[in-house]
C-alpha cells in the first residue's frame, strides 16, 4: 500500500488527528484500490467508525463494500490511501489486526463444508485464543440467540440461512473489539433479524463494541448509530441517520440515497467526512474514556494468542475436513492399490490368444496333431522323419493358436487382414534337409540348408507382440534342438550359438519390462498421487474463503501452510506403507537392499510431489487450472524419467533435462536399491535422495 504523503505529514504533525485516529475504531482516508489497471473500485473514500457504535454501510451490490472491509481486515491492501484500525495500521504488530481483536463475518459462508456446527465455533474459538470452557459457555448462548441447527448437523448439509447464522456466530464467538459484518442477515427471518439488531445494539451499548455492518437492505440500517452511503468506490454521505432524513427532508432512508445518487449523477459532492475539530475531539475523548480504557486493558490480553493453540486448531481443522471427505479416502487410499494392481495386472505378460498361420509342406496337419514325429539311429546315423511335426506340437497354444493353411499367399493375406499375428512354413523335405546339414555341414549346399530351415514371417506392425512371438519361437527352437540332440547322443552345445551368457552380475536373466518400469512408476504414482491431494485441499481453503478468514483472526500463512505439510505427512506415511506392502508383500517384489531405504526414498519423494501441490495451489485460482497444471505435467514427467525407456535412448540435451526432473535420478537410485541391493552410500544411490531434497527445498523457498 502506497502512502499518502499529505496524510503522513498529517499524523507526524497534527496532535488533533493523531488523537482522533487513536480514539476512533475506523479511520479511511483518501482509499484508492484498483483491480488492474483499469477496474476502480475505491475512489478516494473517506470514512470514520466511531468506538462503541453501530456502523452501517449501505449500497448496491458491487458498490466496493466488500472491498473495503476486505482493506480494513489486512486482507487486501490499498493502491494509495491510508487506512487505521483501533488505533493501528493492519499488518502492524503492534495493531492487533489482524487477530482476535476483531470478528469478521465475510459476505460468503467461509466455513469448511465437513464442519459440524459444534467443530465450526471449536475451530474459530480456538484459534482466537478461547478455551473450551469459555467455547461451549459462548456456543449455548449463541445457538439460542441464533437459533443454530443442532451442532451435529455438517455445514455442507444446511441452507444458505443456517450457514450464515453458523458463521455469524463464529465471528460473535469471542467477544471482538471490533464486528465486521458483510451482509449478515441476508436469507434471515424478520423476526431473528430483529432479535440480531436487538443484540448489537446491546454490546455497542454494554460491552463498548464497534460494529461495522454492510447491507444493501437500506431500510434496515435505521437503528445504526451512523450510516455511510456508497456508491461507485465513494462514500456520498456519513451521518446519523435521522439527521440524514431531516437533512434531505425524506421519509426514509432510500428516498435520501437516492437523492444522493440522483446529486452524484449532477458532479455534486455531498460528502460529509472532514477532519473533526479539535474541540470535537476532545469533546469525544471525555464522552468515551471509560470505553477506551476498558478496551486497552481487554486489547493487550485478546492480541496474542498462543502459536501452539493456534497450531493444534489448524492441525484439528485439516484432519476433520479430510477424514469426512469420503471421496478423499477413497482416493488416497483405494486409489492406490487400484493403480498397483492394475499395474501388475496389465503390463509386462506375454501376450496371449494370437494366432499364427502354418503351412507344413512336409506332413500336412500332423494328422490332427498325432504325429509328434519320428527319431531312430543305427551305428552309422541319425535318422529324421516329419520333424515338422514335432516342432509345431512344441509351438504350442502357449505361444500362439495354429491355424493350417495350403499356401503361403493365402495365409499371407490372413496376416494382412489381421487374423494372424505371422505365418510358419516348412519345406517338403525339411526333416531330410536338417539331417543331412547336421551330418555333412562341410559339403551341403544351399538349396539344402534352405529346405532346413524353418521360415517364420511375422507381423511386426505391432513390435511389442512381433518380438514376443520372435523371441518365444527362437527359444521353443532351441529347446527342441537340443533335446534332439540328445536322442541322437550327440552334444546339445552343438546346436548352441557360440555366445555364451553367464549369469548376470546384478538382477536375473528373467526380468521383464514389468521389472524394468516397477522403480520409476512406484515414485511417480507417490509424486502425483501427493500432488493431487494438495493441490485439492489447500484450493478448496481459499476458494471456500475459510483461508482469508483464518487469516483475519490472526493465524499466520506459515502455520497453515505447516499444518498442512504435517497433516499430508501423516497421510503420506500410510501411503507409502500400503505401497510397500503391496509391492514386496502382496506381489512378492524381491528386494535386494534395504527396505527402509526404498521407504524413505519413495516418501521423500512424494513429499516432494505435495510441496509441487501447494506450489500449484498457488499459481492457480480454481480446482480447473489446477488438474490442468498437475495433469499436463504428468504425461511430460512419466515420459522422460525413464519410467517408459531407458535414458539413454534419449538425445543428449533431453537425457541432461531430464536428469533435472524430481522423479529420474531418484529412479534410478531406487532401480540400484531394489535390483543391485546398493546401500545409501553408494553415488548412485544418495544422488537420487540429493535431487529430491534440492526439490523439497527449492519448493520450500
Amino acid at each position: 500500500m502506497r502512502k499518502n504523503p499529505k496524510i503522513q505529514s498529517l499524523i507526524e504533525h497534527s496532535t488533533p488527528f493523531r488523537k482522533m485516529v487513536q480514539q476512533e475504531a475506523v479511520v479511511v482516508r483518501n482509499a484508492i484500490k484498483r483491480y488492474g489497471k483499469k477496474q476502480l473500485v475505491l475512489d478516494g473514500l473517506n470514512m470514520t467508525v466511531s468506538r462503541g457504535s453501530i456502523y452501517g454501510l449501505l449500497g448496491a451490490s458491487g458498490c466496493g463494500k466488500t472491498t473495503l472491509l476486505s482493506c480494513i481486515v489486512g486482507v487486501r491492501y490499498l493502491n494509495s490511501g491510508e487506512i487505521w484500525v483501533l488505533g493501528g495500521t493492519p499488518g502492524n504488530k503492534d495493531s492487533g489486526i489482524p487477530g482476535p481483536r476483531v470478528g469478521y463475518m465475510p459476505q460468503d459462508i467461509s466455513l469448511v463444508g465437513e464442519f459440524t456446527v459444534n467443530s465450526a465455533l471449536y475451530y474459530f474459538g480456538r484459534i482466537n485464543g478461547l478455551s473450551d470452557e469459555e467455547i461451549d459457555t459462548r456456543q449455548g448462548f449463541l445457538s439460542e440467540l441464533l437459533q443454530l441447527p443442532p451442532t451435529n448437523r455438517l455445514i455442507k448439509n444446511m441452507s444458505g440461512g443456517q450457514q450464515r447464522r453458523v458463521s455469524f456466530a463464529a465471528a460473535l464467538l469471542h467477544r471482538p473489539e471490533l464486528l465486521i459484518l458483510d451482509e449478515p442477515t441476508v436469507g434471515l427471518d424478520p423476526i431473528l433479524r430483529e432479535n440480531i439488531w436487538a443484540y448489537l445494539i446491546k454490546i455497542t451499548r454494554d460491552e463498548g463494541t464497534t460494529v461495522l455492518i454492510t447491507t444493501h437492505y437500506i431500510e434496515e440500517a435505521k437503528d445504526a448509530n451512523k450510516i455511510g452511503l456508497m456508491r461507485d468506490g465513494k462514500l456520498l454521505a456519513e451521518s446519523a441517520p435521522l439527521k440524514l432524513l431531516e437533512r434531505f427532508q425524506c421519509s426514509s432512508l432510500e428516498e435520501a440515497f437516492l437523492t444522493l445518487c440522483q446529486a452524484q449523477n449532477n458532479m455534486t459532492t455531498l460528502n460529509e467526512t472532514q477532519e473533526p475539530k479539535t474541540e470535537d475531539t476532545a469533546s469525544y475523548q471525555n464522552q468515551n474514556r471509560q470505553t477506551e480504557e476498558h478496551w486497552k486493558a481487554k486489547a493487550i490480553s485478546r492480541c496474542k494468542v498462543s502459536p501452539l493453540k493456534r497450531f493444534k486448531a489448524l492441525m484439528s481443522k485439516n484432519s476433520i475436513q479430510f477424514l469426512r471427505y469420503y471421496s478423499g479416502i477413497v482416493f488416497a487410499v483405494i486409489f492406490p492399490i487400484l493403480q498397483i494392481a492394475s499395474f501388475f495386472i496389465g503390463i509386462g505378460g506375454d501376450p496371449k490368444d494370437l494366432f499364427i498361420g502354418v503351412i507344413n509342406d512336409e506332413a500336412g496337419n500332423c494328422d490332427n496333431g498325432n504325429n509328434l514325429g519320428n527319431i531312430w539311429k543305427d551305428e552309422f546315423s541319425c535318422y529324421f522323419g516329419n520333424l515338422s511335426c514335432r516342432f509345431l506340437h512344441r509351438f504350442n497354444h502357449s505361444i500362439a493358436k495354429q491355424e493350417y493353411y495350403d499356401d503361403v499367399s493365402e495365409a499371407t493375406r490372413a496376416v494382412q487382414n489381421g487374423r494372424l499375428s505371422g505365418v510358419i512354413y516348412f519345406n517338403q523335405n525339411f526333416s531330410y534337409a536338417l539331417q543331412t546339414r547336421l551330418e555333412d555341414i562341410s559339403f551341403v549346399t544351399d538349396s539344402v540348408l534352405s529346405s532346413s530351415e524353418i521360415q517364420v514371417s511375422l507381423d511386426m506392425g505391432d513390435r511389442q507382440i512381433g518380438l514376443s512371438l520372435q523371441k518365444q519361437l527362437f527359444e521353443r527352437f532351441l529347446d527342441i534342438c537340443k533335446e534332439i540332440m540328445k536322442e541322437c547322443n550327440y552334444s546339445s552345445k552343438l546346436i548352441e550359438p557360440p555366445v555364451r551368457f553367464e549369469n548376470p552380475i546384478h538382477g536375473t536373466m528373467d526380468l521383464n519390462y514389468l521389472d524394468f518400469m516397477i522403480p520409476s512408476f512406484m515414485l511417480t504414482l507417490g509424486f502425483f498421487l501427493a500432488t493431487t491431494i494438495s493441490t485439492t485441499l489447500i484450493i478448496t481453503d481459499r476458494s471456500e474463503g475459510v483461508w482469508n478468514r483464518s487469516l483475519v483472526q490472526g493465524v499466520k500463512t506459515v502455520e497453515i501452510l505447516m499444518s498442512h505439510i504435517l497433516t499430508q505427512s501423516i497421510l503420506l506415511v500410510i501411503h507409502t506403507s500400503i505401497t510397500m506392502c503391496i509391492f514386496f508383500a502382496i506381489y512378492n517384489l524381491e528386494c535386494k537392499g534395504s527396505t527402509v531405504t526404498v521407504f524413505s526414498l519413495l516418501f521423500l519423494s512424494s513429499f516432494v510431489g505435495m510441496m509441487y501441490g501447494f506450489f500449484i495451489s498457488v499459481m492457480c485460482k480454481n480446482h480447473t487450472m489446477a488438474n490442468y497444471s498437475s495433469a499436463g505435467s504428468f504425461f511430460p514427467l512419466i515420459l522422460l524419467n525413464g519410467c517408459l525407456w531407458p535414458l539413454e535412448g534419449m538425445p543428449n540435451m533431453l537425457r541432461w533435462f531430464s536428469y533435472t526432473l524430481p522423479t529420474t535420478l531418484p529412479s534410478i537410485s531406487m532401480r540400484g536399491i531394489i535390483y543391485k541391493g546398493y546401500s545409501i552410500s553408494e553415488p548412485e544411490i544418495y544422488i537420487g535422495f540429493l535431487v529430491t531434497l534440492g526439490w523439497i527445498l527449492f519448493f520450500l523457498l
